[in-house]
């Protein structure tokens, strides 16, 4: 009993089994042998697994690529330019950059919903204005209230529909004579 050696491997026979007995429940010593090719599997059906994954990860990449754009663009921009002036009571005046840039930060732009909720404030640049991106809905934008300075162009409302934009600009008064 303590020293037998299993028989020979006999021709055609797997796992030493005698004709007649059970198949190996897992045949290729994996048990996911259908998903992971394993290297003692047979040529043709390491093959074969090899280009159903293929197969299966290329459908599952157009599926998704296909759904982000029936889905479409979840968001719409708002952006447009923002003139400030006169920043000096004489025109035509020279103010450094640094006092123009002061001056836009000073008057932020806020946007809200309809209802009044705060959604999102955005500084504009002196040169390239602003662009925000918002889901689609109705908003409201305004500036922050600085001394004198009012805009006839605001409040404005606005409605913001998935992949388009809305132009909008905006003249500020400071007030300055």
């Amino acid at each position: 009993m303590g020293g037998s050696k299993p028989p020979p491997a006999q021709p055609g026979i797997r796992n030493n089994k005698p004709p007649g007995s059970h198949p190996p429940l897992f045949p290729y010593r994996n048990p996911f042998f259908l998903m992971i090719p394993s290297p003692s599997m047979p040529a043709p059906g390491r093959t074969l697994v090899i280009i159903a994954l293929v197969i299966i990860t290329l459908a599952g990449a157009v599926a998704l690529y296909a759904g982000m754009f029936q889905q479409g663009d979840v968001s719409g921009t708002l952006k447009g330019t923002v003139t400030i002036g006169p920043l000096c009571p004489v025109e035509p005046c020279s103010v450094p950059r640094d006092q123009v840039v002061a001056a836009y930060a000073a008057r932020p732009l806020l946007i809200t919903s309809k209802e009044g909720t705060f959604v999102q404030s955005v500084t504009a640049d002196p040169d390239t204005g602003y662009s925000v991106s918002l889901r689609p809905g109705t908003y409201v934008v305004d500036i922050a209230q600085q001394g004198i300075g009012r805009s006839p162009d605001l409040p404005k409302t606005v409605t913001i529909r998935a992949g388009e934009t809305v132009r909008l600009d905006i003249d500020i008064d400071t007030g300055i004579r």
